[in-house]
């Protein structure tokens, strides 16, 4: 009797538990859906599509819930709307933990986004790569706004507002291409897009590369919301992240829904991209959606209280939230409930003892998964946290690439599938280089799998270019993996070199000036002495011609005797040299005066013209060379913009440019038909003038000492030295632009000259 009686029991368990436990909106649903509210924390877009999805598939309705979704108001934060009530759910960043830590009653719900979207973007030359090169650069970032981690990076290594240009709002898309402002406080899932769209230069500096790791987006609530009605709460959240994973496994088409039902103000290709940047955000291949690690946000509250953020941290027992609290409670007091109580009962304990070893086995599974998981995490992180920089990992053997991410791929400029497991980390790596870096290796080290922890070396890239690259190596535990991160130095080493020359040129135009001005006095008391003297032998002043026949003689036979003796060639000579030297000293002189003419607007092509017509009618006999057998191409690019410049200083520049052309290419290059192409054109930054000939180029040797003061190859007594130097000074110091030279031995040279754009 008693085993019929406990079997019905334990069938009508059987039947109602399921039914009571699996379907509540079903059997206690309310009459209507349960109204609330979703704050986001900014404009509709792909950054919240797990809580479109819940919407749009029915989540929230299944779980009971009428959820109305609001956009940002910049007026307020949606934090202090969600604690004034104002919204029933909130989505934030870490700054959510800073208001529970002075005592706001927050609750953390879910971590959507295990990394914050949060970065500085470096836009101007020379781009920067860490927080300290911030320091005297026109910042543009919101400090009143949930940039927290931008802030405490910036604090955590000793930058002050006050040691920036800050410009305190929010950025515009204007913003993005002002020439002025250096760096901007974006969203890797935003800002980036535009810059790439308009093939704009630009790097990234990530928080969590200068030991700031915060998470991103989070869902949160009230402790009110938690009292009052723990039950909604778990519905919407559970339904929140269902949505999460529907949003992620069909990005168009929730894409669709954003732009056809919330309005966004993107374009499909723009939430598309956002789409693919928030999955490397997320992780979901690598952590389940909304996971919250309570020690990294300790973490998180001692990096606040290390800024002076919070005077002291708090147990953060109460801001996390407890699903418990959100069971649902039935209270009933039938018979009927009774006994389905008492029969889960005995289900359980009965179940337990048949099931306990198969539990036991899957704990220990469960562990071996984590510890798996925890592997993996670090191998990934290894990588892809620290994005700032292309990173490999290489097996130290036989030197394959196993894995790489996108910064590497796009330094080699091939995809990452051309790469992973398909080429070896020396062939990227020239000859040379790869035997001065083996060398050194086996030369410093003993271990069997040793190598430098840093080296500087050529890159090698898929096209034939090379880069200057500093890296960085380390190798994996104990395995036979070695991750290496990559900086391409490229545009430093060439900042350094041109701080170098204008340094150079700075310290000899102080020379130059003290020099002229030291040599000017005693250079015209001779130049006045030999004037004089050809005035007191000359038959056409009165004066002279008295003198004369005062001892009995004229002033001819006074020249004609000076003649004979030559001293009327040395009178010349003095004079000419005079007047050389006169002419270095005005020279020497263009390095510290600037131009009184002031600035003007000219057309570069005209300026060109007006250059040809001068000296295509000039024939120097002393440097051997005529204009009209020289070949002069014309290659202009019409409607050029014009360029604010000093005319004269210009016109002096391209004067030089062509004359050293034409030498080139006439007496030195004399064995074949000397031409000189004349080319201008314009780009996104700089009007350019290129000159270039077909001369015999020059050695590395010359090159490097071609902007150097008193340097020449002519021939003694024809060049001054002088002309490159005042050239260089002119474009780089007068008009901020650039000078280059190219050039290529027995091909010819090529010199080009880059003026900023009004």
């Amino acid at each position: 009797m008693h085993t019929k009686i406990l079997f019905s029991i334990i069938l009508c368990a059987l039947i109602i538990v399921p039914a009571v436990l699996g379907f509540p909106g079903k059997s206690f649903a309310q009459t209507k859906l349960d109204k609330v509210t979703l704050q986001l924390k900014w404009f509709h877009q792909f950054q919240f599509a797990g809580y479109y999805a819940a919407l749009e598939k029915g989540y929230y309705e299944d779980e009971g819930l009428d959820v109305t979704i609001v956009e940002r108001d910049l007026r307020h934060n949606p934090i202090d709307q969600v604690l004034e009530r104002d919204a029933d759910f909130g989505v934030s960043n870490s700054e959510v933990l800073l208001h529970y830590l002075k005592g706001k009653k927050v609750v953390l719900l879910a971590s959507i986004f295990q990394h914050s979207p949060l970065v500085f973007i470096s836009k101007t030359q020379p781009l920067l790569h860490t927080a300290q090169g911030l320091k005297g650069k026109t910042v543009l970032m919101n400090t009143a706004s949930q940039e927290i981690e931008l802030k405490v990076m910036l604090e955590s290594h000793n930058v002050s507002f006050d040691e920036i240009n800050l410009i305190d709002r929010f950025a515009v898309p204007e913003d993005y291409f002002d020439p002025e402002i250096d760096v901007i406080a974006a969203y890797n899932t935003n800002q980036p897009y535009y810059l790439k769209k308009e093939n704009v230069s630009y790097s990234i500096i990530y928080p969590y590369t200068h030991g700031v790791d915060f998470y991103g987006d989070t869902l949160f609530t009230s402790r009110y919301q938690i009292q009052k009605h723990p039950e909604r709460v778990n519905k919407f959240l559970r339904a929140s992240l269902k949505g999460w994973q529907y949003a992620l496994a069909h990005p168009e088409e929730i894409i669709e829904v954003i732009m056809g039902k919330f309005g966004s103000l993107k374009s499909r290709e723009h939430l598309k991209y956002e789409a693919e940047t928030i999955q490397t955000l997320i992780l979901p291949e690598l952590v389940r959606i909304g996971h919250s690690n309570p020690a990294r946000w300790k973490q998180i509250s001692e990096d606040f209280q290390k800024q002076g953020l919070v005077d002291k941290t708090r147990d953060l027992k109460s801001f996390f939230f407890n699903p418990t609290e959100g069971k649902v409670t039935i209270k009933q007091e039938t018979a009927l409930i009774a006994a389905v109580i008492f029969g889960t009962v005995m289900i359980i304990l009965l179940a337990s003892l048949f099931v306990a070893g198969k539990f036991k086995n899957e704990i220990n599974t469960r562990r071996e998964i984590e510890e798996k998981l925890k592997k993996s995490e670090k191998y990934y992180r290894s990588i892809f946290e620290n994005t700032g920089t292309a990173t490999i990992i290489y097996d130290l053997e036989t030197h394959l690439i196993k894995k790489c991410n996108e910064q590497y791929a796009e330094l080699c400029g091939i995809s990452r599938e051309e790469i992973e497991n398909k080429k070896k980390w020396s062939e990227f790596i020239t000859g040379k280089e790869y035997e001065r870096f083996d060398g050194y290796t086996k030369s410093r080290f003993l271990s069997e799998y040793s190598i430098p922890k840093s080296y500087d070396f050529k890159f090698k890239c898929s096209n034939g270019e090379i880069r200057n690259v500093h890296a960085n190596f380390e190798i994996i535990d104990d395995s036979k993996d070695c991750i290496a991160s990559i900086i391409d130095m490229t545009e430093k080493v060439k900042t350094q070199e041109l701080l170098i020359q204008t340094e150079k040129m700075v310290s000899v135009g102080g020379l130059a000036a003290g020099m002229a001005h030291e040599i000017n006095n005693p250079l015209a008391g001779i130049l006045q002495a030999v004037q004089n003297i050809y005035r007191r032998i000359s038959a056409d002043v009165p004066a002279s011609v008295k003198a004369a026949e005062k001892h009995g003689c004229t002033c001819e036979q006074i020249n004609a005797f000076l003649d004979d003796r030559g001293v009327i060639r040395m009178l010349e000579g003095i004079h000419s040299s005079g007047e050389r030297a006169a002419n270095i000293v005005r020279t020497m002189l263009n390095f510290t005066r600037r131009n009184d003419e002031g600035m003007s607007s000219c057309d570069l092509n005209q300026l060109f013209d007006d250059i040809i017509n001068i000296i295509t009618c000039d024939y120097d006999l002393k440097n051997k060379y005529d204009f009209k057998h020289t070949k002069i191409i014309k290659e202009y690019q019409a409607d050029i913009d014009k360029i604010n410049c000093l005319r004269i200083e210009i016109e002096q520049v391209l004067l030089n440019l062509v004359k050293n052309a034409a030498y080139a290419t006439n007496e030195i290059a004399g064995y074949r038909n000397p031409t000189i192409i004349l080319r201008t054109r314009a780009d996104e930054k700089f009007v350019i003038a290129e000159v270039e000939d077909n001369g015999p180029g020059m050695t590395p040797e010359v090159r490097r000492r071609a902007f150097e003061p008193f340097f020449t190859t002519k021939s003694p007594g024809v060049g001054t030295g002088l002309g490159l130097s005042v050239s260089y000074f002119i474009i780089t110091q007068n008009h901020g632009g650039v000078f280059e030279i190219d050039t290529k031995i027995g091909i010819g040279s090529k010199f080009t000259i880059k003026i900023p754009r009004v």
